[in-house]
């Protein structure tokens, strides 16, 4: 995809089905950002994350991509991160690279949230006794 080409309907529809069965299978908030941040971007991203969830007590996970700034990164909030470690985000944020560096920013893409929703796995089971 070249630089400023927009996605297309079904490009979209796949990132967002990606997104929606993450967030289904782990019950953790995923964003996907693809575009260009302003400023530092690492900052950026965490300041987009902090803008989508609450980054004390929310389980959330920014994926931030800018094909044009040559920039992935994985942002997770505290409670999130406790399932999905920096070393679980980090071989995501490879794997998404691999993939763009083919040319494929949506399979990259939808390949990194597959890896982040392994990584977390199924939600906690409520602790509520049973009778």
């Amino acid at each position: 995809m070249a630089p400023g080409e927009a996605f297309t309907h079904e490009q979209t529809e796949r990132i967002e089905r990606a997104r929606q069965s993450a967030q289904t299978q782990t019950g953790i908030r995923f964003a996907v950002r693809v575009g260009a941040l302003d400023g530092d971007l690492k900052l950026a991203a965490e300041r987009l994350l902090g803008g989508l969830a609450d980054p004390r007590n929310d389980e959330a996970v920014l994926v931030a991509v800018s094909p044009g700034q040559r920039f992935v990164r994985v942002v997770t909030t505290p409670a999130a991160k406790k399932r999905i470690s920096d070393s679980a985000a980090g071989l995501a944020a490879l794997a998404m690279t691999s993939s763009f560096a083919l040319g494929d920013l949506v399979g990259g893409v939808i390949t990194g949230l597959r890896q982040l929703s392994d990584a977390a796995g199924a939600p906690a089971a409520p602790t509520g006794s049973r009778r």
